[in-house]
């Protein structure tokens, strides 16, 4: 027995069982279809079927489904009825009876080429059939054995041709194996069947969004995505490295700069500017032969993404509101340094009814990192406007800034973060930063020098919990300065995207020596913050 075979015969016992544990009234055709018997044999079959769908006898049912079959191939071969499209049509009955979709879809099937106004009533019947079908290639799949999988597939399909699951299901199986193509063309089927019907979105959007993962999936694998992901890693370590000689300039500048120092000093001081100088330029040229290089990668890259991004606008021509995956088109036109495709997805973020604050800010970061500063901030705009006070969404801001060296955005930005997390060691430098960018080395010496030591107790805060019963930051205090810290409190204020406060929890700080932390939970009972900042107590 083939596998198309066993799986159908698995079909037909199951649905024959089915049947028979209940009793049911026969039907006869319905308007339009004005089949008849037209021959006796004919109508005994007929005869024979009601009372197998009638008794509620197990041994009765099956005699009579047998004899059934036995009068209509009698009728056909023997009588010359294999025209009548009332035998066709009994031998379909019968074959739905027994639960075998070949059969019933081929007798019924013939009867609509001699009837078409029996469409209608044959597709009942075979409609009835169809989640067995569909059980059966589930399995068949589960099982690994594909070509029986989508032959069941593609049965049930035509078995049911107004359901939209067995072409989604089909879809997502050649999808799974890179058969795009077909993968493409069932997915638009199963758009066609399912219309506008509520009751399909779930499976529309899960079809359309399987077709995605499935063409990232293969993006992900091209060599050409690998080249470019390396290429960002050095270019990523690059400018790591230039920030921290940056820093090293700066500080040396200020603690040196215009003073009478002894000449070993001066030219100890003048060797190891120069040495830093001449670093930083060296990177700066590599910096700009990579940014060559990720341009080349990047069109090799969008080749091998070409399906996915079709992919994903074919989702967003079905669902023009979807800002989830509107924001990951936005993350993959930056992979790919696509900027008119991010400026589309910005558009279109712009007019959202609503968006995730938190997507956008980690969208925010991914295109950042991707080397697109001036589209993180446009992007981080959105969030900032709607909540000024995600401490997350501000620092990406404010790094952003800094790449674009644009002192007035990046000293504003800055501030904002200082009245939400004054005592992070990272913000002052963030400042520090701004004021170098604008000139002002006696404002970089004071925001420097806060960075180092001069906050007395440096606070990071590491995760931001707003659960549907309370709201929670945890974190770890730090002492920076070379003696032990005095005991200090710290109040947490959790707050709503306007900034009123919701509620507040205190950190209580003990003694600690130089250099090291104190973990702390801070957590108030307030269901989903939109946001926190912190105040020591007695303080600012």
């Amino acid at each position: 027995m083939t596998a198309r075979a066993a799986v159908g015969l698995t079909i037909l016992l199951a649905a024959a069982s089915a049947s028979a544990s209940a009793q049911r009234t026969f039907e006869q055709p319905q308007d339009p279809c004005d089949v008849s018997t037209g021959h006796f044999l004919v109508n005994g079959a007929m005869m024979h079927l009601k009372v197998a769908v009638e008794t509620d006898n197990a041994q009765t049912r099956e005699d009579r489904l047998g004899e059934a079959h036995e009068v209509l191939v009698r009728a056909m071969e023997e009588n010359n009825q294999a025209d009548n499209p009332g035998a066709w049509y009994y031998l379909g009955r019968y074959y739905v009876e027994r639960g075998d979709p070949f059969g019933a879809d081929s007798a019924l099937g013939k009867v609509v080429a001699m009837l078409p106004q029996c469409e209608e009533e044959a597709a009942h019947y075979l409609a009835e059939l169809q989640p067995g079908v569909r059980t059966a290639a589930l399995e068949a799949w589960q099982a690994g054995a594909i070509d029986s999988a989508a032959a069941l597939f593609r049965l049930a399909s035509s078995l049911s041709p107004r359901d939209p699951e067995a072409p989604f299901y089909l879809a997502r199986m050649y999808a799974d194996n890179g058969v795009f193509d077909s993968a493409a063309a069932y997915v638009d089927i199963g758009l066609e069947r399912a219309g506008d019907d509520p009751a399909h979105d779930q499976r529309k959007r899960q079809a359309l969004g399987d077709l995605i993962r499935a063409h990232e999936a293969a993006a992900f694998e091209s060599p050409a995505i690998e080249t470019l992901l390396q290429t960002r890693l050095r270019r990523d370590s690059l400018d790591r490295a230039l920030a921290v000689d940056e820093r090293r300039l700066a500080d040396l500048i200020a603690e040196w700069s215009g003073k009478n120092l002894r000449p070993e000093t001066r030219a100890a001081v003048q060797r190891d500017s120069t040495m830093l100088a001449q670093r930083i330029a060296a990177g700066r040229q590599l910096e700009t032969e990579l940014a060559s290089a990720i341009q080349r990668d990047s069109t090799a890259a969008s080749e091998a993404f070409d399906g996915a991004i079709n992919a994903y606008a074919r989702y967003l021509e079905e669902y023009p509101d979807d800002s989830e995956i509107t924001l990951r088109l936005l993350r993959r036109y930056s992979l790919l340094g696509v900027t008119d495709g991010m400026d589309r997805m910005i558009d279109e973020l712009a007019t959202a009814d609503s968006l995730d604050l938190n997507e956008i800010t980690q969208a925010g970061s991914a295109v950042f990192g991707d080397g697109h500063p001036e589209r993180a901030i446009e992007l981080l705009d959105l969030a900032v406007a709607r909540n000024p006070y995600m401490q997350a969404t501000l620092s990406t801001l404010a790094r952003s800034y800094y790449r674009l060296e644009d002192a007035d955005g990046l000293r504003k930005t800055v501030a904002q973060l200082i009245e939400i997390d004054p005592l992070n060691p990272q913000t002052m430098r963030l400042m520090a930063a701004a004021w170098d960018l604008a000139g002002n080395p006696d404002s970089v010496m004071k925001y420097v020098a806060l960075a180092d030591t001069g906050l007395g107790l440096g606070v990071t805060v590491t995760q931001f919990i707003p659960s549907p019963v309370t709201s929670t930051v945890n974190g770890s205090i730090l002492n920076m300065s070379s003696g032990p810290s005095q005991p200090a409190v710290i109040d947490f204020e959790f707050l709503d995207a306007e900034g009123a406060v919701l509620g507040t929890a205190t950190v209580e700080v003990p003694t600690l020596e130089p250099k090291r932390r104190h973990a702390f939970t801070a957590e108030a009972n307030v269901p989903r913050a939109a946001a926190w900042r912190y105040r020591v107590a007695g303080g600012t």
